[in-house]
């Protein structure tokens, strides 16, 4: 097939796929996988795309073999190679003759590079033994050498481009590759980046960024949609996850602007414009609205619904809407298989906080879900219960809220953005806490531990509302509570989390700090509470953007 007909025809079916019209764009892909290097790679990411929705091993197998059989395909059409080996540990990296490769060629390597990290994506996401881990970090090693081939050529003739929509199309598809891979490598966790950089790669966030927003500008290229939309995803979803950076809230506008009612109704454009709504401003009804419109849009890909219902429990748990934010937590529970123990805990915390009882109404099976919150929540916390009173006595303590720290849903809500919401969370807290300590009796060892819990809980709305110095002064007052009991006890992690949410408060009050360096110091130096990973993850995210504050201030 006419290299420039395989670019439109994928681009075409790739558009429908941004569109909803999932089946068909997977259809139309498969046609040519057999002769097109570009129908291999797009029918791969389609593939790679429902395997890891719906991790069945029976989609993530057609997945790495329709992925393999691209990858056989494109090798026909690449120029004069290296052996595999050869390449993996060449520490000059690639070095290929670009110069003297035909348009068809340079094309091939680039789609080459491409398949190899998808499949290296799924490799490292679904296969947990060392072999597997293993051959997902070669071909990454594989694919960075590709890429930074391309990209050096791509420098050097840069006085010698042409308009022709192949080239566009090229330089548009090493730009993205190149700076999506940057990103990635910039965002992956501490543990995962040691072996990477002992293989020799590297990322910058900036650079990733920066060549992903001029992808972008190549209008009409078949990359150029993908690369908005993962500067969408990194802005909206991962920053706003790891909660230690400023989401560019002024990136993501330009380039919805860009994309100028693109996709309008297609369900991945509306749950990002939810987000977007809901992170620039506040604008709650608006979002909630814009969720619906994403479950409403599509009924192939379920997922997309899921990903939506979390979010609409977590928005109807900051309205204080405890029947709906229920009614999400059951249809998460019934329908997804993600995770079973955490939507079951989201629902048994949305019942016992509804004192109402409009949710028992709706759900019959309260009693059920009650025992079940006592009995699984501190096991899903992964830590220990040291709590001295009996089971059926004990009563736990914002449940809610403490699930949604630990989960990053707060990182929805932006700094000064939303008070008419994180103020009648304020009082809500306070009250329960009222209540809380009015039950307690004298001999309840865990009121100290409750109100390290509600203090904290405090400093986090305060933070949200811009009110930095008195939520300093909480941090401060957690963190000097600490003591060996309650360090090892059930919430164990508020002393780790303190420290970095202190280091947090003083970038926002003086981005100079020392100071701050000391405290995620400390906070690393924590180990055994309960979801270490995540905190770990969130301590490291902090450090390298103090590393790169510190490089961009010397340069």
């Amino acid at each position: 097939m006419d290299l420039l007909k395989s670019i439109e025809e994928s681009k075409f079916s790739l558009n429908l796929f941004l569109e909803n019209r999932f089946d068909l764009a997977e259809k139309k892909l498969a046609k040519f996988v057999d002769c097109s290097i570009y129908h291999s790679l797009g029918n791969g990411l389609l593939l790679m795309i429902r395997a890891l929705m719906s991790f069945e091993r029976a989609d993530i197998e057609k997945a790495i073999e329709a992925i393999d059989k691209g990858l056989s395909l494109i090798q026909q059409f690449r120029g004069k190679q290296y052996r595999t080996i050869e390449l993996i540990f060449r520490m000059n990296g690639y070095n290929n003759n670009l110069c003297d490769y035909t348009e068809e060629q340079l094309h091939a390597e680039l789609c080459y590079a491409e398949l190899i990290m998808i499949r290296a994506i799924l490799c490292l996401l679904s296969d947990e033994t060392l072999t597997g881990k293993i051959g997902g970090l070669l071909r990454i090693r594989s694919c960075f050498s590709i890429y930074s081939g391309l990209y050096r050529f791509l420098k050097e003739n840069e006085d010698n481009r042409n308009n022709s929509l192949l080239w566009q199309e090229f330089e548009a598809g090493v730009c993205f590759g190149f700076g999506l891979f940057n990103l990635l490598l910039a965002s992956i966790p501490a543990k995962l980046a040691i072996f990477l950089q002992l293989a020799g790669l590297n990322g910058d966030k900036e650079k990733g960024i920066s060549e992903l927003i001029k992808c972008s500008k190549f209008d009409g290229t078949l990359r150029s949609p993908f690369a908005s939309f993962s500067i969408l995803f990194y802005q909206l979803i991962v920053v706003s996850f790891i909660g230690v950076e400023r989401i560019d809230l002024g990136l993501c506008e330009r380039i919805f602007t860009k994309l100028n009612g693109k996709y309008s109704k297609g369900a991945i454009i509306l749950f990002l414009r939810a987000r977007y709504r809901l992170l620039n401003g506040g604008h709650i009804d608006e979002s909630v609205q814009l969720y619906w419109r994403s479950i409403r849009s599509q009924s192939e890909y379920k997922q997309f619904h899921h990903i939506c219902h979390w979010e609409l429990a977590i928005t109807n748990i900051f309205l204080l809407h405890w029947t709906r934010a229920a009614w999400h937590a059951n249809k998460l529970y019934e329908e997804s298989r993600w995770s079973k123990s955490i939507y079951a805990y989201l629902l048994a915390v949305c019942i016992e906080a509804d004192k109402s009882g409009d949710t028992s109404k709706n759900l019959a099976s309260q009693s059920q879900w009650k025992n079940f919150v006592k009995k699984r929540a501190l096991r899903w916390l992964q830590m220990n219960n040291n709590k001295k009173d009996s089971e059926e006595t004990q009563k736990l303590f914002l449940p809610q809220f403490e699930l949604i720290y630990l989960c990053s849903g707060f990182g929805l809500l932006n700094n000064y953005c939303c008070p008419w919401i994180v103020r009648p969370l304020l009082e809500f807290i306070d009250k329960e806490w009222e209540e809380f300590n009015k039950g307690a009796t004298q001999s309840n060892n865990c009121v100290k531990a409750e109100q390290l819990l509600w203090l904290f809980l405090r400093a986090i709305c305060l933070g949200k509302l811009g009110e930095f110095h008195e939520a300093f002064g909480i941090f401060q007052e957690v963190i000097r509570s600490e003591s060996p009991a309650l360090r090892y006890g059930q919430y164990g992690y508020l002393f780790p989390c303190a420290h970095l949410e202190l280091a947090l408060i003083l970038d926002e009050i003086n981005p100079s700090e020392l100071r701050k360096v000391v405290l995620l110091e400390k906070a690393l130096a924590y180990k055994g509470y309960g979801l270490e990973t995540r905190t770990r993850l969130r301590i490291h995210s902090a450090l390298n953007k103090l590393e790169e504050g510190r490089k961009y201030a010397n340069s």
